[in-house]
């Protein structure tokens, strides 16, 4: 914790020294923080799903603090993470309560065109990563199986409502080579449309998943939302990814997922938000653990209470799977499971 609070002191000591050199935007901080209780009617943590691995216990999840800077064309973005959150989000570094979620550095050569350089979340899927982005506080099994984010380099254009881009990284969730033990590469790309009162974006990456044992993966993603009135929006997550080994053709497979969210704004500080998940693994491999061989439909509704910067989530969940994956309260397999938890979430 000393090296933690050094740090943070050497960045704000840094930040001031500048703003006083030179005539320079400051450097602006954000951050977020959340928590949450969960209990599991099955008197087990039966979920299969990242961040809320718990049972009847009061959990911290992760506190953000964000620092980014702009001089001319060029930017940095820092994203601190710490907690658990933060360590299963970065689950191939080494295991501490202080991680670098994201740290990237930006250059734009155009109001059109910008490259950015360094780790950066994935560009995959509906969800984020911090609970303060979400509606519902648990995640979807797309979101724990896909990838978490990505350490290279890409390049976007962006053209009025449109833009693209493309990148090559490390094998996904590595910031280092070192650490994956392969100097193999992944391909990113984006096709990206956001209007006024819709967006769609079609995202692909390919290259090593697991170097260690040989797999390579390629994920096809289409993310889409749609604002149907002042009150009620829509989004739409539908994912593709197969799998294959270099050296044992049998470990090849495939999993979908099919996410649907809606959002009804009751008032200004209250809104429902509704998440309904096919995920299928029937034809995985082992790399998504005890869903091989099976699916899974998965039932979220989710109550948001504002209060200022503070956000109360009460949520209920309720999975069914083709088979029995879960355990029931009398420890015997089920197909069935729910919970109920209270999350909450503050940004700053």
């Amino acid at each position: 914790m000393k090296k933690v609070a050094l740090t943070l002191a050497l960045m704000l000591t840094t930040t001031l020294t500048f703003a006083q050199d030179a005539p320079a935007p400051a450097t602006t901080f954000a951050g977020s923080t959340d928590a949450y209780y969960k209990y599991d009617f099955s008197n087990i943590d039966n979920s299969y799903t990242s961040f809320t691995n718990s049972h009847n216990s009061f959990e911290l999840g992760m506190a953000s603090i964000e620092a980014s800077h702009k001089m001319g064309k060029a930017s940095v973005f820092v994203d601190l993470g710490f907690g658990k959150r933060a360590a299963q989000f970065t689950y191939n570094d080494d295991a501490t309560t202080f991680m670098i979620k994201q740290l990237n550095f930006t250059y734009e050569f155009s109001d059109k065109f910008k490259v950015i350089g360094g780790s950066f979340g994935t560009h995959l899927g509906y969800e984020l990563v911090d609970a303060v982005d979400n509606k519902n506080y648990s995640m979807s099994y797309a979101f724990t199986y896909g990838p978490f984010f990505n350490t290279g380099v890409k390049a976007q254009y962006t053209s009025g409502k449109y833009s693209f881009m493309a990148g090559i990284t490390n094998p996904t969730d590595f910031k280092s080579t070192i650490e994956a033990g392969s100097a193999q590469k992944t391909f990113i790309g984006q096709i990206a449309y956001a209007g006024d009162t819709g967006s769609a974006y079609f995202n692909v990456t390919s290259g090593s998943s697991n170097p260690s044992s040989d797999e390579n993966k390629t994920q096809f993603d289409f993310v889409g939302s749609k604002k149907i009135s002042d009150k009620f929006s829509l989004g739409f997550n539908g994912t593709y990814a197969m799998t294959n080994n270099d050296n044992d053709s049998s470990l090849d497979g495939e999993w979908f997922a099919l996410v649907g969210y809606a959002n009804y704004a009751v008032k200004q500080t209250v809104s429902l938000a509704y998440r309904l998940e096919y995920f299928d693994a029937k034809n995985a491999t082992p790399g998504v653990g005890i869903l091989a061989g099976s699916s899974v439909i998965g039932n979220t509704l989710s109550l948001n209470y504002k209060v200022g910067n503070l956000t109360i989530i009460p949520e209920i969940r309720v999975d069914l799977s083709s088979e029995d994956l879960f355990m029931d309260s009398n420890s015997s397999p089920s197909s069935s499971n729910a919970y109920v938890l209270l999350g909450t979430t503050y940004s700053f």
